[in-house]
């Protein structure tokens, strides 16, 4: 086995800030879908202009909005479009970078929306949480209407990633960058603590139970690095089976009133609070762009994080050899730990319960329903181009993507990847996430997600951060909810 070198932490804390931005707002009318199309719950699908690219007499110039991804993951995006403008004479796409996060990205184009639809692009890409008030406000061209008008097999897409982007049981997007929330961990740290380093906490509880163990032996200042976050706290919960708004979660009906204040809920801020209160976790505010949480683990203040899955190739770009796949794979050889060494590893999101329950989110790629005709087809032409396997398969590899055709994970080069490639072995725990997610039990649809997110973190943050009453914070935090729901409800 080739002996682990030291890894540079200045440059990995240039990556990791890169992966931070790596991440993880309408109005008007357009092509709006009218429920109950065929009395089977499904929405009937608009049309989808292909013959309208047929018709043109030239090429046709098609605009693209993105932000929120930097490092290996925009320079990905950057070579998609070459490649697809290289691969064909009809479409000419141009990818424009609107801005540092997706918030930013959504901010633009609902200023926009409200100015002048001729202003929107032609494919923006925007966070799955807009999805329920993108598809409410008509500006959206369901991807699925343009899938079957093609002939493209809607199968071929991960069913959890199907269930998950469905408004009405249509899909909007017609590609997704999606990522979900896992545990990195510091090898070396987990080795001087007396810990195994190949088993990491699968568990809330465990997660605490290695924290007091770290924080004893003097290795982590604050083991635990948390940024406060909506998604993990609703992960937790959609693992243990609590919806966080009524209606079967918004999937069933309009969501109307939030769930949320259970006593999973109570129990998994709880767990935070005491965690807190023993000088374990080293919480950061949820704010736009943060970088603080990866920066504690790079620096080796803290051992543990939970983030997104789509920082790992960021990370083993950094490393740049001075690691190996053995190095943070199961083959670990901990005799070689040198305590000034930072050794990455992931693992599945731990729950309440168990491990890798996390339903998939990210980015999503969406075809603008106010664009001409033309357009509309050619926006189709260039996300059917990413959904070819050989496209599917370098968002994967080389943007870090889990990877959203079913055909990618059987490719041998991909599994070698897996097995043979830092990047690789760092991303799997999530691409195993994305393959056991249960298509039956998607993320929530929430017209005012913004709301819902802001409330449940303030809550979250006014307890770890304020000492407030963890039952209190929750109920307050729930009614401001459900009052956000009900005025989406009446507009």
């Amino acid at each position: 086995m080739a002996r682990r070198r030291r890894a540079t932490l200045v440059v990995l804390v240039a990556a990791l800030v890169a992966a931070a931005c790596s991440d993880p707002p309408t109005t008007g009318s357009g092509n709006a879908v009218e429920a109950g199309g065929d009395g089977q719950g499904e929405a009937a699908l608009p049309d989808c202009p292909l013959d309208a690219l047929d018709e043109a007499t030239g090429p046709v110039d098609v605009t693209l909005w993105y932000g929120g991804i930097g490092g290996v993951t925009k320079q990905t995006m950057e070579h998609m479009v070459d490649a697809f403008n290289a691969s064909q004479d009809k479409v000419r796409v141009t990818a424009s970078d609107q801005g540092g996060s997706y918030a930013a990205v959504y901010r633009k184009f609902e200023s926009a929306a409200a100015a002048n639809t001729d202003q929107l692009p032609d494919i923006v890409l925007l966070e799955d949480t807009q999805l329920q008030v993108l598809a409410d406000g008509g500006l959206i061209l369901p991807a699925q209407a343009c899938m079957e008008a093609s002939g493209y097999e809607v199968t071929d897409i991960e069913p959890a990633v199907r269930s998950e982007f469905s408004v009405d049981g249509v899909l909007y997007p017609g590609y997704a960058n999606v990522s979900a929330p896992i545990l990195y961990y510091n090898k070396a740290h987990l080795v001087e603590a007396g810990l195994d380093p190949n088993v990491p906490p699968q568990t809330l509880e465990q997660v605490y139970e290695q924290a007091k163990r770290l924080k004893a032996a003097g290795v982590s200042e604050k083991p635990f690095a948390f940024k406060v976050s909506w998604n993990a706290f609703e992960n937790w919960l959609e693992g243990d089976g609590v919806d966080v708004v009524d209606n079967d979660n918004g999937r069933d009906g309009e969501a109307t009133e939030a769930t949320f204040d259970t006593p999973e809920a109570q129990d998994a801020l709880a767990r935070l609070k005491r965690m807190s209160d023993e000088g374990l976790i080293n919480v950061f505010s949820s704010t736009e762009g943060g970088v603080d949480q990866y920066l504690a683990l790079a620096t080796q203040q803290s051992s543990m994080l939970i983030e997104t899955s789509g920082a790992s190739v960021n990370i083993a770009e950094a490393l740049g050899g001075n690691l190996t796949a053995a190095d943070v794979g199961p083959d670990f050889d901990e005799s070689l730990v040198d305590r000034t060494q930072l050794v990455p590893a992931t693992a599945p999101f731990p729950g309440l319960q168990a491990a890798g329950h996390a339903h998939p989110g990210g980015g999503l790629f969406f075809i603008v329903s106010t664009a001409p005709p033309e357009q509309q087809a050619g926006a189709w032409q260039f996300l059917e181009f990413m959904l070819q396997p050989a496209n599917a398969k370098e968002w994967h590899v080389r943007g870090s993507y889990l990877p959203i055709v079913k055909s990618v994970s059987d490719e041998p080069d991909v599994q070698a990847f897996w097995q043979d490639d830092v990047a690789g072995v760092l991303l799997k725990p999530g691409v195993d996430q994305l393959t056991a997610a249960d298509p039956d039990e998607p993320g929530p649809l929430i017209g005012p997600f913004t709301d819902f997110q802001e409330d449940l973190e303030n809550a979250i943050e006014s307890v770890l951060l304020s000492g407030a009453d963890v039952d209190s914070a929750l109920a307050s935090a729930q009614d401001e909810v459900t009052q956000s729901l009900q005025r989406y409800a009446d507009d």
